[in-house]
């Protein structure tokens, strides 16, 4: 038998400053071209923004299922600086935490946010969930694929916020017209999609 006690504390007035989340590639990566045939061992997805406005990061997420292998953030500086954010280079699904950093991180408007996640289909990943191998591609079973890293960053004043939330909200809709096309040529079914849309716009 399991206990368990919740406790409600409300606050007198509304944080002065709001967490937003980054994810890279959008929805779990359901417009990323996740499509990986059978044998591919180094099959890797990828995506970027580069912010509007100035931000500190507070923690990193990383989202995947089994054959996944490697998972990487990096922030570009508008001085060219290079930030490694969080680098995974044997993934399993024990990494599959949320990770704050020692300290907020600055990020000033201009730079670039990059992930990368990497994969590995073939009979020599240990983690495979077929053997032989099978084409796995984007769904919501353990045994399909997913695929994202997401920055939570905090916006310096509530302005900034709602042009981040928007820049956020554009990059999402720039992703999935660019993944319908892309479904469009390969002569995938796009049927499920605007079900799916709609269920999911009401998460955000």
């Amino acid at each position: 038998v399991e206990h368990a006690k919740l406790a409600l504390y409300f606050a007198d007035k509304p944080p002065a400053r709001l967490l937003s989340g980054i994810q890279l590639p959008p929805a779990f990566g359901r417009f990323a071209g996740i499509d990986i045939p059978a044998g591919e061992s180094h099959f890797q997805i990828e995506d970027s923004i580069r912010l509007d406005v100035d931000v500190e990061a507070i923690a990193v997420f990383g989202h995947a299922h089994y054959i996944c292998t490697e998972m990487e953030m990096t922030a570009t500086l508008p001085d060219g600086q290079n930030m490694t954010l969080v680098k995974i280079d044997d993934w399993d699904l024990d990494w599959q935490d949320n990770y704050q950093f020692a300290s907020p991180i600055s990020l000033p408007a201009g730079t670039v946010i990059h992930s990368r996640v990497a994969y590995d289909n073939s009979d020599a990943n240990p983690e495979n969930p077929y053997q032989p191998p099978q084409r796995i591609a984007w769904g919501r079973e353990s045994t399909d694929e997913m695929g994202s890293l997401t920055l939570t960053v905090v916006p310096k004043t509530a302005a900034d916020h709602d042009a981040l939330r928007a820049q956020i909200t554009s990059h999402r809709r720039e992703s999935i017209t660019k993944g319908i096309g892309q479904l469009f040529r390969r002569g995938a079914s796009t049927q499920p999609i605007p079900k799916q849309l709609d269920r999911e716009s009401h998460a955000l």
